[in-house]
């Protein structure tokens, strides 16, 4: 078994959802990772904001941090998962180093 691995995905969401339906969303990512394995340290909204530039006719958006550590195919399945959500704008994913997971958890 490898070492677990450490992500960070920040996803975009319109500010035209409601809290129901960006919780549902945060939800359905907490349990895909746990499905695959990962242990969740964050999953909220971490803030909304004006985007740099519009994307898909959208001036602003609220982010969402997801943290985690895992094997590969737990970001790659939160990364399908978040692709085929017509309510994600934007999304990535940045794998980490362990000092630099802790001192930012």
């Amino acid at each position: 078994m490898e070492h677990p691995r450490y992500y960070e995905t920040m996803a975009i969401v319109p500010t035209s959802l409601d809290e129901e339906q960006i919780n549902a969303l945060i939800e359905r990512a907490r349990t895909v990772l746990q499905t695959m394995g990962a242990t969740v340290h964050t999953a909220r909204v971490w803030d909304r904001r004006k985007l740099a530039y519009e994307i898909k006719k959208h001036k602003e958006g609220v982010y969402l941090l997801f943290r985690y550590e895992g094997q590969p195919k737990a970001a790659e399945e939160l990364n399908r998962i978040l692709k085929i959500n017509e309510d994600v704008i934007r999304f990535r994913t940045f794998r980490l180093e362990p000092e630099e997971f802790a001192k930012s958890s």
